[in-house]
C-alpha cells in the first residue's frame, strides 16, 4: 500500500471528505505536528506528498524523502515550495490550477460588496439595538458605477471579471502580460499600468502571485497613489500587502475599507494591528475552501496520484510544473 503524506492537518468534516475520496491501495499519513521538523521526520516513508500552502517544502525535507515519487499541490500557489530543490531531485510537481477558482472569486466579490456596505458595522449595530436606518445607510455605497481594478489576470481574476460585469462597473486590470483581445472586449476590461490602476480604482482587488518583485506590492508608496477612500481586497497572498502601511492608511482615512482573506503571518498573531480597526474585514484564508471546492481538490489530487502510480500520465488533469 502506497503512502500519501499530507502537510496540512485535517479533522472533522474535512477529514471525512478526504477519507471518502481516498482511492483504494493508498493510505493517508499525517504529521504529528505542523512543524518543519515533523515533516523532515515523516517524509521518508511516503511515496506521494500532498502539499498544502502553510508548511515549507524545503531542500532539507526533500533530502530525507528517499521514497518520494511525486508532489501534488492541494491548491495553486507555489511560494511555499523550494522549486530549485524539487527540480534538482527530478521530482514531478503537479498543480490543479483553477480547482478552487470559483470559490475564491465568489469570496472576493463577497468582500467587495461587504466592504462597500460596511456589513460588519451594520451587523454589529443591529445586534446591539442600534436602528438608525438613514444615518447608517448613507454611509454605505453601491457597486454599480464604480471602477474596479484587478491586479493579476489568472483563473480567479477572469472568473471575478465575469461575476462583476453585471454590476455595471468599469473594469481595469494590470498583469505581466496582456489578455486576449476578445476576452477584454467580452467583459469590458481595459489593460492599464499599475499606477493608473491604483490612481483610478474605487476598489483594488489583488489576484497575483507572490514573488520577490510583488512582495509588498501594496505599501506606503503605492497606497499614496490610490484614490482617497478606496477599498482594498486581498484574496491572493498576504505578503503582497505591507500590513503596517495598510493599517496607517485605514486609520488616517486614505483608504476607507480593507478586506483580507490572506495575511503576512498565518494564523494571525495576537497583536495583529488590523484586528483593532473597525473598517477591516478579516477571514482566515478560507476563500478557496467550501465543501464543494474541498471535495473537488481532494478528488482531483487523488485522481492525479492514482494515474501517476498506474503510469497513465497522459490522463493526469493537472498542470505539471516541471
Amino acid at each position: 500500500m502506497k503512502t500519501i503524506l499530507f502537510t496540512n492537518k485535517y479533522s472533522g468534516r474535512p477529514l471525512e471528505i478526504l477519507e471518502g475520496e481516498l482511492p483504494e491501495g493508498f493510505r493517508a499519513a499525517f504529521l504529528p505536528a505542523q512543524t518543519q521538523e515533523a515533516l523532515q521526520n515523516e517524509i521518508a516513508g511516503a511515496e506521494y506528498l500532498l502539499a498544502g500552502g502553510r508548511l515549507k517544502i524545503t531542500r532539507e525535507a526533500l533530502d530525507q524523502a528517499g521514497s518520494l515519487r511525486m508532489i501534488q499541490r492541494s491548491g495553486v500557489g507555489l511560494d511555499a515550495l523550494d522549486l530549485d530543490a524539487i527540480r534538482e531531485k527530478g521530482l514531478p510537481l503537479y498543480v490543479n490550477q483553477g480547482v478552487n477558482a470559483e470559490s475564491v472569486a465568489e469570496h472576493a466579490l463577497l468582500l467587495i460588496l461587504a466592504s462597500l456596505r460596511r456589513l460588519p458595522e451594520i451587523d454589529r449595530n443591529t445586534k446591539n439595538g442600534i436602528w438608525k436606518k438613514q444615518e447608517q445607510g448613507v454611509r454605505t455605497e453601491e457597486l454599480k458605477g464604480k471602477t474596479v481594478g484587478i491586479v493579476g489576470m489568472g483563473h480567479i481574476a477572469r472568473i471575478l471579471a465575469e461575476l462583476l460585469r453585471p454590476f455595471g462597473v468599469k473594469l481595469l486590470y494590470w498583469n505581466r502580460s496582456r489578455a486576449e483581445e476578445d476576452f477584454e472586449q467580452r467583459f469590458g476590461l481595459r489593460y492599464v499600468g499599475l499606477e493608473e490602476l491604483l490612481e483610478s480604482s474605487d476598489v483594488v482587488t489583488l489576484h497575483c502571485a507572490l514573488a520577490p518583485e510583488t512582495r509588498h506590492l501594496i505599501r506606503e508608496e503605492t497606497i499614496a497613489r490610490m484614490k482617497p477612500g478606496a477599498i482594498l481586497v486581498n484574496t491572493a497572498r498576504g505578503g503582497l500587502v505591507d500590513t503596517a502601511a495598510l493599517a496607517g492608511a485605514l486609520r488616517n482615512g486614505k483608504l476607507s475599507f480593507a478586506a483580507l482573506d490572506v495575511h503576512e503571518q498565518e494564523p494571525i498573531p495576537a497583536d495583529y494591528v488590523l484586528k483593532e480597526l473597525d473598517n477591516v474585514i478579516l477571514t482566515p484564508h478560507v476563500a478557496g475552501v467550501t465543501a464543494d471546492s474541498f471535495r473537488a481538490m481532494m478528488h482531483e489530487a487523488f485522481r492525479n496520484i492514482r494515474c501517476f502510480e498506474e503510469g497513465r500520465l497522459e490522463e493526469i488533469e493537472a498542470y505539471r510544473y516541471q
